[in-house]
């Protein structure tokens, strides 16, 4: 008996069927139309031709509109050319199908046509998964196969326990129709090849074999879980930099190196090389650099791995003018004050006439130095490496300056060049705030 699993919808979902007129997705409709009034979901079809068979591509998109209309139910229609696709990006035909297949499932979503999108991926596609990853040399994660609901949900899985001989009793006892692509005979696609030719010796041996490896999947992605979830709790982030201390082990370093990619925006241009070569980081000296896609970089820094992306915040200026100054999520309030008001602890004092016209609130730049109370004048960065700063807090500090000259940095120190002495006559405190808090 065939039993589809719908908790992943809920009432009032408008919910999408991916027909293509095969067996699997043909029963997946007609089982999801007999469970929606119960459920409270409405239930559509979205089906894509993808311009691979010619006439008996279009022939089965006419199938599945006929069917649609014979139930009743609202089919949204795709051509696409996925031969075509495949060969402008490198893609093999496979890959290029779905990745425009995806396409067309996340713009039904966007425009509104549904909520959700369910497809028709059962057991026996479940097991064949992840024996594909697997041979592909896959992660845990790879090796977890498919869960009941992806992309956030907007995927849905219902048939995903449910056995292919118990889907093709479930069409023979109702009697229904359905078409069949003859692609799926074709052993020359990499997935073909291991249902038709691979699958078949193993059942040969262990009958049950789908059923074992979706539990071997589950422990994988139960184990991988845990693991990540570890990863996150010894991950540290501070105004977009993610630390990774250097010592964690293999396993919860790459996951914390994938979590804080992910949250870069680098979600699927990273590859496992990436990933070792920021792990590799730490048996390197101090300072050395990993680039990554999307601008993303990872610094070793003492006995931790820094990522964090590079940004254009160097380029943020704000003028030297008393009152409130805004500078990116940072107030600067510059007051002056009288001399037997200065209380050195809070916050920073100076001598406004000392303080050359020109002079801006900007990040440091390469370049720039700094004059220390002894009279010694050295690079900026070498000041804020003997002060110990980390690297986000030397990304982050915030300096007044003019040209290459640094006058002060906020939150830390003044140059000797603006210090009070015994002439002062016009004393200016410099107290900053995040407007965070």
């Amino acid at each position: 008996m065939l039993k589809g699993d719908f908790s992943n919808l809920k009432s009032k979902d408008v919910v999408a069927v991916a027909l293509s007129g095969g067996a699997d997705s043909t029963a997946l409709l007609y089982l999801l139309l007999e469970e929606s009034k119960k459920l409270g979901v409405t239930v559509k079809a979205v089906s894509v031709e993808h311009g691979i068979r010619g006439e008996s591509s279009k022939n089965d998109l006419a199938f599945c509109i006929e069917t649609c209309k014979k139930l009743g139910v609202e089919i949204r229609t795709v051509s696409v050319d996925a031969p075509l696709f495949a060969k402008e990006n490198g893609y093999s035909l496979e890959q290029a199908a779905r990745i425009l297949r995806y396409n067309a499932f996340f713009a039904a979503i966007d425009e509104h046509f549904c909520d959700k999108i369910a497809v028709a991926h059962h057991l026996n596609d479940r097991a064949e998964t992840i024996l594909f990853n697997i041979f592909r040399g896959a992660s845990l994660k790879g090796a977890g196969g498919m869960t009941s609901s992806g992309y956030d949900g907007k995927i849905v899985r219902p048939l995903l326990n449910a056995a292919k001989n118990d889907i093709l009793a479930y069409l023979r006892d109702k009697n229904l129709s359905f078409v069949q692509d003859e692609t799926n005979f074709d052993d020359n696609y990499t997935r073909n090849a291991l249902r038709l030719n691979v699958c078949p010796e193993i059942k040969k041996v262990f009958p049950n074999f789908e059923s074992a490896v979706v539990r071997f999947g589950e422990s994988c992605a139960s184990d991988d879980e845990y693991l990540y979830s570890l990863a996150k709790e010894r991950l540290k982030e501070n105004d977009g930099v993610y630390e990774i201390d250097q010592t964690l082990p293999y396993p919860l370093f790459s996951r914390a190196v994938i979590l804080s990619l992910k949250a870069l925006g680098v979600t699927k241009d990273y590859q496992k090389q990436h990933v070792d070569d920021i792990f590799a980081l730490t048996f390197n000296q101090s300072g050395k650099e990993v680039d990554l896609p999307k601008n993303v970089v990872a610094t070793k820094i003492r006995d931790k791995v820094l990522i964090y992306k590079k940004t254009a915040d160097n380029r943020l200026i704000a003028p030297y003018i008393f009152g409130d100054v805004a500078f990116g999520n940072v107030v600067l309030r510059i007051e002056k004050v009288s001399l037997s008001d200065v209380k050195f602890g809070d916050g920073l004092y100076f001598d406004a006439d000392k303080i050359p016209s020109g002079c801006v609130f900007r990040r440091r730049e390469t370049g720039d130095v700094f004059t220390k109370f002894n009279g010694q004048t050295v690079s900026l960065k070498k000041f804020l490496t003997d002060k110990k700063l980390s690297l986000p807090e030397k990304r982050q500090a915030i300096v007044l300056a003019k040209e290459n000259i640094v006058y002060l940095i906020a939150d830390l120190e003044i140059s000797s060049l603006i210090k009070i002495d015994k002439r002062t006559e016009n004393v200016v405190k410099l107290k900053s705030s995040s407007t965070k808090e």
